[in-house]
């Protein structure tokens, strides 16, 4: 059975890299003005990519508390009452808050240190329910009481709200694409459009989601097959469980599992002579033209000039790194993939241009942050190149991710 568990256990996870590294995200492309079948897509594309990590974790880890509840139940529908409910309570208040992100503005915004606290507490509650599942009772750590009685609810009408409250809170975890939608409701500049952008992105999530639940009513429903998926179930939670802490190291700017190949791709330095160095590049680099108007204030974000085709960019304008007296220019190529380069070595004391190409980013990579060299986020716009100015004082490697965490890279600062 242990061979079964993780053999299948490691098949599902090849697929969730496989998808992910397709990069269907970018594939669809939504801003504020965008159709409600639009953001429904973009929720479509979401619940099978990086926020299937997060909220299709979620559920999965407690499927087995609400299928326990609910076996007795003669038909699969009455078997499937809580994770109907769950996804009523998504529904109901991504549309609410929608309308709160459209009235209240940028009052209404969600601190990324909190999404990330959010996500490590959920992860950690996630953990525990899966060591339960593999028979693991020795842990000295045990789920609070009360979150228990909400995870596994009862029939009651007061039990049967759990599910709801806590579909609700998945408004606050914050998957990328998530995310997106919040920022382009809060831009949409009126209340009901926001609140439908909210519901027809969580619909969009919804048919994945569900598929998920309801396999789980099916394997749980099949006594041979039973035990073994309980284990299959609890290695996915707890790989899931390292991918999204892992994330949050990554934008709380901690050291994260992703420093260990951080580097291994193209790379950029600067010789003692102040000369650019490119270590490993792809094609003809394009010569940069200086900015005539000078560095702009610490942390500034521009949107500047249309870009070129998708393949000109990749062929000819990956990255350079220029320094001068006044100013050092560092340039990446964004995509639905990641970020090209993904380090950096500059200057301490210099002013960093710091140029990015958007040449189609998906949810999670259309927003650059640095905790450490800038305190807001870089947002990218798909066809323009994004420009953020600061000047690095301590020497130390600093990390810079996507908003989720899940794409990394590093600016080396030396003296």
């Amino acid at each position: 059975k242990a061979v079964k568990v993780l053999v299948a256990a490691s098949l599902a996870i090849i697929v969730f890299f496989a998808v992910e590294k397709l990069a269907i995200g970018g594939l669809i492309n939504v801003d504020s003005s965008s159709s409600l079948v639009g953001f429904f897509l973009f929720g479509l594309v979401a619940g099978i990519s990086s926020c299937a990590a997060l909220v299709g974790g979620l559920v999965l880890s407690v499927s087995k508390q609400w299928y326990s509840l609910y076996s007795s139940e003669d038909s699969f529908l009455q078997k499937l009452q809580p994770h109907l409910i769950f996804h009523a309570g998504r529904l109901v208040f991504y549309s609410l808050f929608g309308f709160l992100l459209g009235w209240l503005g940028q009052s209404l915004k969600i601190s990324l240190t909190f999404s990330s606290i959010l996500v490590i507490a959920v992860s950690i509650v996630m953990f525990l329910i899966a060591l339960q599942m593999l028979g693991i009772h020795t842990v000295s750590l045990s789920i609070p009481s009360f979150l228990r009685k909400a995870l596994a609810v009862d029939k009651s009408r007061r039990g049967r709200m759990m599910p709801f409250i806590l579909g609700a809170t998945t408004f606050f975890l914050p998957c990328g694409f998530t995310i997106t939608a919040q920022a382009l409701a809060l831009l949409s500049g009126s209340p009901f459009h926001s609140s439908m952008i909210m519901f027809f992105f969580a619909l969009g999530t919804f048919f994945p989601l569900i598929a998920i639940g309801a396999s789980s009513i099916k394997f749980f429903a099949m006594k041979s097959l039973s035990e073994v998926f309980t284990k299959i179930a609890a290695v996915l939670i707890i790989f899931f469980v390292i991918y999204n802490v892992n994330s949050q190291l990554n934008v709380l700017g901690l050291p994260s599992l992703n420093d260990l190949t951080i580097g291994t791709g193209e790379q950029v330095s600067f010789t003692p002579d102040d000369s650019p160095t490119v270590l490993a590049t792809a094609g003809e680099k394009e010569e940069m033209v200086m900015n005539e108007a000078g560095p702009m204030e610490t942390g500034e974000v521009v949107d500047v000039e249309e870009t070129v085709g998708i393949q000109e960019v990749v062929e000819e304008t990956l990255d350079i790194v220029q320094s001068g007296p006044d100013i050092q220019v560092i340039r990446t190529v964004a995509s639905a993939r990641g970020y090209t380069p993904d380090y950096y070595q500059v200057k301490a004391g210099v002013p960093v241009r710091w140029e990015i190409e958007d040449i189609g980013t998906s949810g999670c990579t259309n927003a650059i942050i640095s905790r450490n060299l800038f305190p807001q986020r870089v947002e990218l716009t798909r066809g323009n190149t994004s420009v953020v100015e600061f000047t690095p004082q301590l020497p130390g490697q600093y990390k810079f991710s996507c908003w989720m965490g899940h794409y990394t890279g590093i600016i080396e600062v030396v003296n």
